[in-house]
């Protein structure tokens, strides 16, 4: 009974790693979306913000997870590892230089698994959960992309952005919090850009988020005509009528 329950839970963890590569654009929604709930409740119980970017890091670290081959896969947790690495030694060691540069390192993992995932979601003839999920995905991670940049912005110029009418610098939590309004061209106004840097990226990721939404429904629509067209096609071949 037991080597049966053992052989059992081997199967599974067998499974898993195909299981997830399967649907591992899925998953990646489902960690970017995790963290956005999780985010704000961290911030409201007044806890250290590294949790938020250790949030942020497994969310990376799942988009690497989910890389084509295996050796893009090692390299770019690899990747991911000599970031995180950087972040908290440079912050525990206060080496400003490190921690700089795990930001940038960081900003370009974002880039890369935004890209990745349109590039999945945009070449697909046709279009399933997985497509959607990873459309999804990079718009979640476009989102946290611009938050990181106004977070890297507002602790290179403090006095970047304004909050209620106060020039201030502004956390991670809070300039994620302005990406996505942002994103979404919501403006509610509670922060303001006031540097340059930073009204140049809001303005970018306005345009973005537009044109993203625009090009997304249509490759959405064009998909769906064109798996539409050729499953009326199939049917024609295989009806009787058709061929007499």
């Amino acid at each position: 009974m037991q080597s049966e329950n053992t052989q059992s839970e081997s199967s599974i963890w067998r499974r898993l790693p195909h299981y997830y590569l399967r649907h591992r654009y899925s998953v990646l929604f489902a960690s970017l979306l995790l963290t956005l709930v999780i985010s704000p409740i961290i911030s409201e119980l007044q806890q250290s913000g590294s949790l938020i970017e250790v949030l942020l890091f497994v969310s990376l670290a799942t988009a690497s997870i989910g890389a084509g081959t295996p050796r893009e896969r090692t390299r770019l947790l690899l990747f991911v590892v000599v970031t995180a690495l950087l972040r908290f030694l440079g912050r525990w060691l206060h080496v400003n230089h490190a921690d700089t540069l795990s930001t940038l390192l960081w900003l370009t993992l974002g880039v890369a698994a935004a890209v990745r995932c349109l590039r999945f979601a945009l070449l697909g003839r046709r279009i399933d959960v997985e497509h959607l999920a990873a459309a999804l995905s990079a718009y979640l991670l476009a989102g946290h992309f611009f938050g990181i940049a106004y977070w890297q912005v507002s602790t290179l110029w403090p006095a970047s952005f304004a909050a209620s009418g106060v020039a201030t610098s502004l956390d991670l939590q809070y300039c994620v919090y302005f990406s996505f309004v942002t994103l979404a061209t919501l403006g509610y106004g509670d922060i303001v850009p006031l540097g340059p840097s930073a009204r140049g990226l809001a303005v970018g990721e306005a345009i973005l988020g537009q044109l993203y939404l625009a090009v997304l429904v249509a490759r959405l629509v064009g998909a769906a005509r064109s798996s539409s067209l050729s499953k009326s096609q199939e049917e024609s071949l295989h009806d009787p009528q058709n061929r007499d």
